[in-house]
Parts: structure tokens; C-alpha cells; sequence
């Protein structure tokens, strides 16, 4: 897989009440530890409201993702709230931690801490299918994907790690479990070609059968979807063979993920 600049991925605007600045601290060095980048402000130098809520919406805006570190005063403070409707607003995907589950008196609490984003690392992950012949487009989404803040890889990640006399069936049983850890709290993208006999489909057909809320399969050329394999007639296929350009397939496939995300979450809530 490409490597794409972190300062670009990994940017989260941590939103919290300073009143909590302890255990958000703890948040803070977990999402560090992990590969995110926390912004956290503390704007003691503005004191106009309004100036103050426009560069925190900019801010917002220009963060890929989104945390909302929840609490009493959390809910009690007009800046935190304000910026969870700001988000809200947008459609953009956010996640919660619950600071009360922090224990500030255990010898464990930074492990507790890692607890705690273990599924706001897990949703950002997404396994994407292909076939070699949209090896050039699935490049494309994986950017756009990165572009918004999502882990996005792909069976290349195994291509140099098996050797040559592996055992036969170790590639499908690494795929298999690498989709069944993506899917325990992210997603599997799918482009589906005319080649409906392919490991692609395969792979699609198992992730449906795990958790089909989580798996968005994709037609992106004309075909006939009448040959397709029962399991996929009954997906929700997002069908984008009347756009051209490859560009604004993949745009259009990561805004679509991102409103599956927010519909997923809505249902759990």
C-alpha cells in the first residue's frame, strides 16, 4: 500500500471540557500512542464568543475526525456543545468516549484509556476488495479514503509476507480473518466486476455473511446484475456505472460510507 502523509490522515479535534483535563490528557497521549494526531484547545486569549466558535467550526472543518470527550461538564459547557451540533450539522462522523469510565485512582488507567479508542481505531478501518483489473481505481479510492481520515488497505498488505512454500489455503485464511477483524468495527468495500467467479466476490460474500450493515459492495462499470450470486442480489449495492469520471466514483464512494457509518451508529445509539 502507498504511504500518504499522516500530517494530511490522522488530524483529530478532541472536544472536551478543560474541566476534564486530566483523564483528556490520558485521551490525548492514547490517541498519540496510536498513530492520531489530537488537536485540543484551550482558548484563553479570545474572550468574543463569536470569534471563538468561528475558528473552532474552522477548525472542525479542516480535522478529518472528530471525538467528543463526554462528561457532566461536558454537557454542562456551551463550546463543547456547540461543537457537537457543529458536527452534527455536517454529517460527519464523530465518536464518544465516556470519561467517567476512566478510573484516575488505578495503576491501570492509560491501559483503560486504550480500551476506550480501540473502536474509534477499528471504525477508521476499511478492507478493500478488488480485482486486478480495478487494481487502478481501488488505488483511487484508497486515497480519497485516506483523504478523510480512514485506514484503507487491501490484500497487497500480505503480498510480501507469505512465502512461496507456504502451506496451501494460508492467503485465503489471512484474507478471511483480516475481513473479520475489519468488521469488528469498520467496513469492507467491494468493487464487484463481470468476473463473478472471482476471490473479490468471494471475499464479498463472506464479509456479508459476518455483518452485511458493514459491508458496501460497488458496481462501478455497466454489467448485467441479473448474473450476479444470490447473496450479493440481496446486498445494497451502490451502483455507479452512469458516472465517468474514476475520480468522482471514489468521492462518491467514500461519502457514501461515510453516511452508511452515520446510519450504523444512529441504529446503535
Amino acid at each position: 500500500m502507498k504511504e500518504y502523509d499522516i500530517e494530511e490522515a490522522f488530524w483529530v479535534f478532541v472536544s472536551h471540557s478543560t474541566k476534564d483535563f486530566e483523564r483528556v490528557r490520558l485521551v490525548r497521549n492514547a490517541l498519540e500512542d496510536s498513530g492520531f494526531r489530537p488537536i485540543l484547545f484551550y482558548l484563553k486569549c479570545l474572550e468574543n464568543e463569536t470569534e471563538v466558535n468561528d475558528l473552532l467550526k474552522r477548525e472542525i472543518d479542516a480535522r478529518k475526525r472528530f471525538i467528543l470527550c463526554d462528561s457532566p461538564n461536558a454537557q454542562a459547557s456551551k463550546f463543547v456543545q456547540s461543537e457537537v451540533d457543529y458536527i452534527r450539522s455536517k454529517n460527519r462522523m464523530y465518536e464518544i468516549i465516556d470519561l467517567s469510565q476512566i478510573d484516575m485512582d488505578s495503576k491501570d488507567a492509560e491501559k483503560e484509556v486504550l480500551e476506550l479508542i480501540k473502536p474509534f481505531k477499528r471504525r477508521t478501518s476499511v478492507f478493500l476488495s478488488y480485482n486486478d483489473k480495478e487494481r487502478s481505481f481501488a488505488k483511487q479510492l484508497e486515497l480519497e479514503l485516506i483523504k478523510k481520515g480512514f485506514n484503507a488497505w487491501d490484500a497487497d498488505f500480505y503480498a510480501d509476507m507469505i512465502p512461496g512454500n507456504a502451506p496451501e489455503g494460508t492467503w485465503d485464511f489471512l484474507i478471511k480473518q483480516s475481513i473479520k477483524a475489519t468488521l469488528d468495527n469498520g467496513y469492507v468495500i467491494g468493487v464487484i466486476d463481470d468476473d463473478y467467479s472471482s476471490f473479490s466476490v468471494k471475499e464479498i460474500d463472506y464479509a456479508l455473511k459476518i455483518s452485511p450493515s458493514q459491508v458496501l459492495p460497488v458496481i462501478i462499470s455497466e454489467q448485467n446484475c441479473e448474473m450476479l450470486p444470490n447473496s450479493l442480489q440481496k446486498a445494497n449495492i451502490l451502483n455507479l456505472s452512469h458516472i465517468g469520471s474514476p475520480v468522482e466514483k471514489a468521492k462518491t464512494i467514500v461519502d457514501e460510507l461515510i453516511a452508511f457509518d452515520l446510519r450504523n451508529q444512529t441504529k446503535k445509539q
